[in-house]
């Protein structure tokens, strides 16, 4: 295995949608990369039909099976671990297992890095899998009530790309791991875990930039349950709340906070009524627990801050939250 990008795929009880994103990226001729693959405590048959898969390409594919899941956040970073000290690579992809790709999509990513302006993530232009003239994301925008979303206009401002295929350089990763002492923060499990280490590396003056004909169709939420899963409730809200407590600065929280308010008021309101008020419940409490931890994580974070706060405005969007959130917010209501 030889080439300058790692580029890592995580199954999770879905060998069939992971083979069929292998072979798209099988497809990919250049530029040249190697794949780390990672089961993340599937079932047997998973690890076999993977195992067996892995056999006929082992010159491209390294494949590492975990007793147990780690999630999104625990199975990149051991792989980080390993492989950012080691210096072998320059770039890592990072590509969910549900996803399938163009050919060219990682040559469009790569040719958007330009180190010399600190653009040193990339996004690609993402789009349903069962209809693919719909997006999915163009990276995430970061919303004045506090929470990051799929980012869907080119008007929208970007802030880093989504985890779902995210392009950084080994550089990036090194330095926001330096200051924070973690490459993604393993508290998270999953959800809002590529928005926080977004924010991290903007405040290091690190910026993002977005290639369109990189093109990427995603399944979208399958190991999780859905979009609309309490699993899913659960980690995108009390993430997005650690998020807010690690990486805001002051001026930001203070500014943004009647906003904020009236979204978590909305959210307390909407899912109640849809009946899922101890989800609602467990999210406050493990987000309150969680705040000592979080607050410690703080400290290195904002004292290493090289961007001013209007630099940091504008990686914030005028918008309450992503267009259509409110009118689907009052539909339940009422």
């Amino acid at each position: 295995m030889t080439g300058r990008i790692a580029l890592i795929v995580i199954n999770y009880r879905r060998a069939a949608d992971t083979v069929e994103c292998l072979d798209s990226l099988l497809r990919v001729t250049a530029p040249a990369f190697d794949i780390f693959l990672i089961d993340n405590g599937s079932s047997a048959s998973d690890v076999a039909q993977l195992t067996d898969y892995v056999a006929r390409h082992p010159e491209r594919i390294a494949f590492t099976a975990y007793p147990e899941n780690h999630g999104f956040t625990g199975a990149h970073n051991r792989l980080f671990e390993e492989l950012i000290p080691s210096g072998c690579y320059e770039y890592f992809l990072l590509l969910n297992n549900d996803a399938v790709v163009e050919p060219d999509f990682l040559e469009r990513m790569l040719a958007r890095i330009d180190c010399s302006q600190r653009i040193e993530m990339v996004a690609a232009r993402v789009m349903k899998y069962a209809d693919r003239e719909q997006i999915d994301n163009l990276g995430i925008t970061f919303y004045k009530c506090g929470l990051a979303s799929n980012r869907k206009s080119l008007d929208d401002p970007l802030l880093g790309p989504s985890g779902n295929c995210a392009l950084y350089t080994a550089e990036l990763l090194r330095q926001v791991h330096q200051v924070s002492g973690e490459y993604f923060d393993d508290e998270f499990f999953c959800y809002a875990e590529d928005t926080d280490l977004a924010w991290r590396a903007v405040l290091l003056g690190y910026r993002a930039a977005y290639a369109e004909e990189a093109r990427v169709y995603h399944k979208g939420s399958i190991s999780s349950g859905g979009p609309n899963s309490d699993f899913v409730l659960y980690h995108g809200i009390r993430n997005s709340l650690f998020v807010l407590v690690k990486d805001a600065p002051v001026r930001v929280l203070l500014l943004k906070l009647p906003w904020m308010l009236v979204l978590h008021i909305a959210i307390l309101l909407r899912y109640t009524i849809k009946g899922k008020l101890g989800v609602v419940f467990r999210l406050y409490r493990d987000f309150l627990r969680g705040i000592p931890a979080m607050r410690r994580k703080r400290r290195p974070i904002q004292q290493h801050r090289e961007i001013s706060f209007r630099e940091i405005e504008r990686r914030i969007s005028p918008l309450f939250y992503e267009r259509g959130y409110a009118l689907g917010a009052l539909r339940d209501l009422y």
